[in-house]
């Protein structure tokens, strides 16, 4: 094994499982700011994590497609893990999932936060095979040729693909020519959202980083909430909520609640386990299981 650097964990991460499974396998974790990606696993791998619900709004706001084609033009191994059941409709998940391994993303799938995190330690025991997590190289290389640089341009835009940049750029000529166009919903596949996109990116005036808003959907670094696992009534499901900051204890005392209650954990707002008569847990989507 070759000596490395640390794995960089993205601060948003820092209250998640899996930092403290990578520490656990052996792996020094350094918390950084990091520009894309969650896990930096070496210079030439990086993960993004999708939980069900940031799967969904990144589908749905063409985020997702953003911050792929800024993954990949930092790495040359880019790897998107989604986690759990996505909370949008299938025909829609499956579709941007299969538009992403069509432009060359890696796309792994994870039952729950354990599961994420196993994921993780073998992808960074992997990566320490062949070189350090200390960066020792900067951005892959741009393209050479200015019409592939146009192209690239291009799909930086949310919800643009690298095949849809192709298609506006063959049927414009340039990128001005796109920018001057009056309606680019008549281009194929271009919809009024999509039109509003290239038009704001392509035309709009230029804004200081320190004056810009934040990503839709995510929140701002450093602002994330801890993890909890809370119990909620069936008898009052409005009532206060039990909360503990480990699941095992949460599970230990969903053993002992009444029938219908539920163990929900407050990051994702996933039902993670739910008591019934007998006072047996049911693990969501299986078979109940005695305790």
């Amino acid at each position: 094994m070759h000596e490395t650097g640390p794995v960089l964990v993205d601060h948003r991460e820092r209250n998640s499982v899996v930092p403290a499974a990578l520490a656990a396998a052996g792996l020094e974790v350094q918390l950084a700011d990091l520009p894309v990606g969650d896990y930096v696993l070496g210079h030439h791998l990086a993960v993004e994590r999708k939980g069900a619900a940031d799967l969904g709004a990144s589908i749905r706001d063409g985020r997702l497609f953003d911050q792929a084609v800024r993954l990949q033009a930092a790495f040359p191994l880019a790897v998107l893990l989604v986690e759990g059941e996505p909370r949008i409709a299938e025909d829609a998940w499956r579709g941007a999932v299969c538009r992403l391994i069509e432009d060359g993303f890696t796309v792994l799938h994870s039952l729950d936060a354990d599961d994420s995190a196993a994921w993780v330690v073998r992808l960074a025991k992997r990566a320490r095979r062949t070189a350090s997590t200390v960066r020792n190289e900067g951005p892959r290389r741009a393209p050479r040729h200015p019409s592939a640089q146009a192209e690239v341009m291009l799909s930086v835009v949310p919800g643009i693909s690298p095949t849809m940049a192709r298609s506006l750029l063959s049927a414009y000529g340039s990128l001005a020519a796109i920018a001057a166009a009056d309606d680019l919903r008549r281009h194929p596949g271009i919809g009024p959202v999509l039109a509003a996109r290239l038009t704001e990116a392509l035309g709009a005036d230029h804004v200081g980083h320190a004056d810009r808003e934040p990503e839709p959907g995510r929140a701002p670094r450093g602002s994330r909430s801890l993890r909890r696992w809370a119990l909620t009534s069936a008898v009052d499901p409005e009532g206060e909520a039990e909360s503990y900051d480990r699941k095992a204890i949460a599970l230990r005392a969903l053993r002992s609640a009444a029938e219908g209650t539920q163990l929900i954990d407050t990051l994702t707002g996933e039902v993670v386990a739910e008591a019934d008569a007998a006072a047996e847990l049911a693990p969501t989507g299986s078979t109940r299981v005695s305790g």
